[in-house]
């Protein structure tokens, strides 16, 4: 009986050592693993529409464009911590692109937001946590080229005018006003730093 019990707390320390090297390791790398490119939101004011039906939509128009290895799926993420509520986005996936948009209702209107990440390999990201020289290493070695601005260019263009088809369409046959410039352009942020 002994020798059992000695094998349950045994295999148990080994369980929860590996829980803690679990948690440490995300808390590590979650900041990390994924940089923000650019983002996007509007509340489109005294409209109701179907989530369900906007992912349909700009599913069905972002496929459309004819982009080899691109996935399209659904995704629940925490609004908080992971004890918080989760909210329904659809992740979209192309190259080393993730690209997140959300829609729902919210008061009396209907918001709409999207965030395009950039995903670094785990090896850059251990690369560039050597003291002293990591960071110039790892740009060294995964340098910025014109190849991954224009990319990350091409991926949100064409998102973003499946988003705004979306909006476009379901506004414009409730007899909503349209979208002006200005609530039409995303917002870049400076991860390229060359």
């Amino acid at each position: 009986m002994n020798e059992i019990l000695f094998y349950i707390t045994h295999y148990a320390m080994y369980i929860l050592y590996g829980i803690l090297v679990f948690i440490i390791l995300k808390l590590f790398f979650d900041k990390t693993l994924k940089n923000h490119h650019s983002n996007w939101n509007t509340l489109v004011d005294d409209f109701e529409y179907s989530t369900e039906e906007f992912y349909l939509k700009f599913k069905k128009d972002l496929l459309s464009h004819g982009i080899s290895g691109i996935t399209a799926s659904d995704v629940s993420l925490h609004e908080g911590s992971i004890f918080s509520q989760r909210r329904r986005y659809i992740r979209v996936e192309w190259k080393e692109y993730q690209y997140d948009i959300c829609a729902a209702p919210f008061g009396r209107g209907f918001f709409i937001s999207w965030w395009l990440l950039y995903k670094n390999s785990i090896v850059k990201i251990l690369i560039s946590k050597i003291p002293f020289v990591g960071s110039w290493l790892a740009q060294k070695l995964y340098p910025v080229t014109y190849y991954r601005i224009d990319t990350a260019s091409m991926f949100m263009t064409y998102a973003q005018s499946s988003v705004l088809k979306v909006i476009d369409d379901i506004t414009k046959n409730k007899g909503v006003r349209a979208l002006s410039e200005n609530e039409r352009k995303p917002i870049l942020n400076d991860i390229f730093k060359r």
